[in-house]
C-alpha cells in the first residue's frame, strides 16, 4: 500500500474515532489509549499525527475554517436572494461543505472545549464586513448602527447553520441556501411577526 494511502487511511480511522468516543465517552474523559484503540493503531502512530487530544481537536476545527474560507474565496456572495445559481453562491457551497462534514460539526459543537463556533462567528463577521446591510434592514423606521446591523446579520447566518446541523433530516444544501437567503430581506419586525403568527395558529389548533 502506498505510503501516502496509508496516511490517509490512518488520518480517517483517527477522525472516526474522535467522532465516536466524543459522543461516548465526552471529549474531556476520552484518553489517547482511547483515541488508538478505537481508531485500531497504537499509541505510537497517534503521536506522528497530534501531540495530544487537543491537538487533534484543534487540527479538525482548522480544517473546518480552512475549508470555509476557501469557498468564500472562490464563489460570490450575493446580498438577498435574487434567483442567482447556486453554482455560484458562496453560502450554497458552504452549507454543502458542512453537511458533508456534518459529523464533525455536531461533534465539535458538543465539545465544550472547542472554539469553533467562535471562530466561524470571527470568520463570517470578516466576510461581511464589506457587504452593504441596508436592504436587511430598509423596513426599520430607525436607522440602525452598522456595526449593530453587521452582528444581527452574522447571528442571521450562525442561528441558521447551527438549527440546521443540528437537525437529524436537514433540508438539502438547496433548501437551505434558499431559506438562509430569503431571511436576509425580511426585518427583524417581519421574523418576529411570523414566529407570533405560528404561535397563535399552534394555540388554535389545540382549541
Amino acid at each position: 500500500m502506498p505510503q501516502d494511502t496509508k496516511e490517509k487511511n490512518t488520518e480517517t480511522a483517527l477522525k472516526k474515532a474522535f467522532i465516536k468516543l466524543v459522543a461516548t465517552k465526552t471529549f474531556r474523559k476520552m484518553t489517547i489509549r482511547d483515541i488508538a484503540t478505537t481508531a485500531h493503531v497504537s499509541r505510537g502512530t497517534f503521536y506522528l499525527h497530534y501531540v495530544d487530544k487537543y491537538a487533534m481537536l484543534t487540527a479538525y476545527e482548522d480544517q473546518l475554517i480552512t475549508g470555509i474560507k476557501q469557498i468564500f474565496a472562490k464563489y460570490s456572495k450575493p446580498s438577498v436572494y435574487d434567483g442567482q445559481d447556486d453554482e455560484d453562491n458562496a453560502f450554497y457551497h458552504m452549507f454543502v461543505y458542512l453537511n458533508r462534514e456534518k459529523q464533525l460539526v455536531q461533534t465539535l459543537y458538543q465539545i465544550p472545549e472547542s472554539v469553533i463556533i467562535r471562530r466561524m462567528m470571527v470568520l463570517i463577521t470578516v466576510e461581511v464586513a464589506s457587504e452593504s446591510v441596508d436592504e436587511n434592514l430598509s423596513t426599520q423606521k430607525n436607522e440602525i448602527p452598522l456595526e449593530y446591523a453587521r452582528a444581527i446579520l452574522v447571528q442571521n447566518i450562525l442561528g441558521i447553520i447551527t438549527q440546521w446541523i443540528r437537525k437529524d433530516q436537514p433540508e438539502s444544501a438547496h433548501e437551505i441556501v434558499k431559506i438562509f437567503m430569503d431571511s436576509r430581506s425580511l426585518s427583524p419586525i417581519d421574523l418576529a411577526t411570523f414566529v407570533q403568527s405560528d404561535k397563535r395558529t399552534g394555540l388554535n389548533s389545540t382549541d
